[in-house]
């Protein structure tokens, strides 16, 4: 380990306590954490030095921007991706130091000021939710890097649990719109669920614990599966009446959600009538969508698939 980079971070929130506990325990040096924020950057401060007595780590100071770059070779930049390219122009870099922020949608090139002051810059971003007990086993960690930084970004990856990948720069775009699909919409996905549900006038901890435990199934699923063969449900079988039955309810308690569902439906029949399911043909589908959705929506109007 003593061949390991030491490192600092800038920025306190969920992505410091989270990546720097993990790095911590994995036995590498946090020097230093830096934030707007004195309360946040003490609290993250004092969980990585936690973290650090299990991972035989050294002590993490609370510092400014400029000393958390002063004091390590690998600085994380934790912060929202709109102060992202202000921290890199505001610090001072010294030649060959890593700078590495943790946004999935942002390229490298954010970093330009910092490559700029002879900085060695790059992503490293986990593809992984990091509210509430966050867990980095078997996560990926979309990475942008140099062969050589790559290779340093890899082994943090691989040291906390998780699996690197190369994402370059014109990829991260829609690398991370899939994890917003997948993580931020979901869950607002099962929101709306509950929010169906409670409109029949069914118990609220009980839909939370239903459509939570449906969920995780469905999941776990596709992580074996795969989409297509578990993909459910009266779309896959072809059933235009329960799906009526559906939207008639939803427009009489949540017309707002006629969209979302209809939606959602009709991506459901795309994947069902790849996977071989009895689904029926889309035009039946769109005639029945069209009997609930404004003329305006979009939905019938794109192209057949």
């Amino acid at each position: 380990m003593a061949d390991r980079s030491t490192i600092g971070i800038i920025g306190a929130g969920r992505a410091a306590h989270v990546l720097g506990i993990a790095l911590a325990r994995a036995g590498y040096e946090i020097v230093a954490v830096a934030s707007r924020t004195q309360t946040s950057a003490e609290s993250a401060a004092s969980a990585i030095n936690d973290a650090g007595q299990q991972g035989g780590a050294g002590a993490c100071a609370v510092t400014s921007a400029q000393g958390a770059a002063d004091a390590a070779d690998l600085v994380l930049i934790t912060t929202n991706d709109g102060a992202i390219a202000e921290v890199a122009g505001q610090v001072n870099w010294k030649p060959g130091q890593a700078v590495v922020h943790v946004s999935g949608a942002l390229g490298a090139d954010v970093l330009a000021p910092a490559a700029a002051g002879g900085a060695r810059v790059a992503s490293w971003h986990p593809f992984q939710t990091l509210a509430g007990s966050a867990k980095l086993d078997g996560v990926t960690f979309g990475i942008e890097a140099d062969d050589d930084l790559y290779g340093e970004l890899a082994e943090m990856a691989k040291a906390v649990g998780g699996e690197p990948l190369p994402v370059p720069s014109e990829a991260r775009a829609l690398y991370h719109a899939a994890s917003v699909l997948a993580c931020g919409y979901l869950t607002t996905l099962l929101r709306e669920a509950r929010r169906v549900w409670e409109a029949a006038g069914l118990p609220e901890e009980a839909g939370r614990r239903a459509i939570g435990a449906v969920a995780a199934a469905t999941l776990e699923n596709v992580r074996s599966l795969g989409e297509g063969a578990t993909v459910t449900g009266p779309v896959s079988r072809g059933d235009v009446g329960t799906v009526r039955l559906h939207l008639e309810e939803i427009d009489r308690v949540a017309p707002e959600l006629i969209p979302l569902y209809t939606a959602i439906s009709r991506r459901s029949a795309v994947l069902a009538t790849e996977a071989g399911r009895p689904t029926g043909p889309l035009d039946t589908w769109d005639a029945l969508y069209g009997e609930f959705l404004a003329p305006t929506s979009g939905l019938l109007t794109a192209e057949k698939e």
